[in-house]
């Protein structure tokens, strides 16, 4: 598979998880019918959800990830995210981002919010986030993610 089709492959997966619920550290993908409607909530996190999608995607081979608190970010400074999501990527330049890349926030004492970027390309983004509780599209430069320390990671 060329990186023009993993790349397409990663941004439909990722908005095939769509109206997932947000669940700390689950890895089970919406369910639905064949006419759209949702028949099981599934859950995943901003980590889990990244290491599914790129999975699933065939850009990366399946991710283990070990378990961690929900707020250790808040109470730790260890790279837990970064080091894990270095193991698979490297960083670009905000400029070169393109659709399949990563953001990467900085929430509490650490990098521990991730996203994906989505057609049509940076700021479009789907994630995993607790507040709204579930997998949905969003800006990644505006409403709560606005201000908020950012860096992008490709795994190409």
């Amino acid at each position: 598979m060329t990186e023009a089709e993993q790349r397409t492959a990663v941004v439909a997966e990722a908005r095939s998880f769509i109206g997932t619920r947000y669940h700390h550290m689950g890895r089970i993908k919406v369910a639905r019918d064949p006419h759209g409607a949702i028949t099981d909530c599934g859950g995943v996190d901003c980590a889990t959800l990244l290491a599914e999608v790129f999975a699933r995607a065939g850009a990366i081979l399946p991710v283990r990830i070990a378990h961690y608190p929900p707020d250790w970010h808040l109470h730790r400074g260890a790279e837990r995210y970064l080091s894990q999501l270095e193991s698979v990527a490297h960083p670009v330049e905000e400029a070169a981002v393109r659709p399949g890349d990563i953001v990467l926030y900085r929430y509490g004492r650490a990098w521990s919010h991730g996203a994906i970027v989505v057609d049509p390309g940076w700021p479009a983004i789907v994630h995993a986030f607790w507040t709204t509780g579930c997998v949905h599209p969003d800006r990644g430069d505006g409403g709560e993610l606005a201000d908020r320390p950012r860096r992008f990671f490709s795994v190409w």
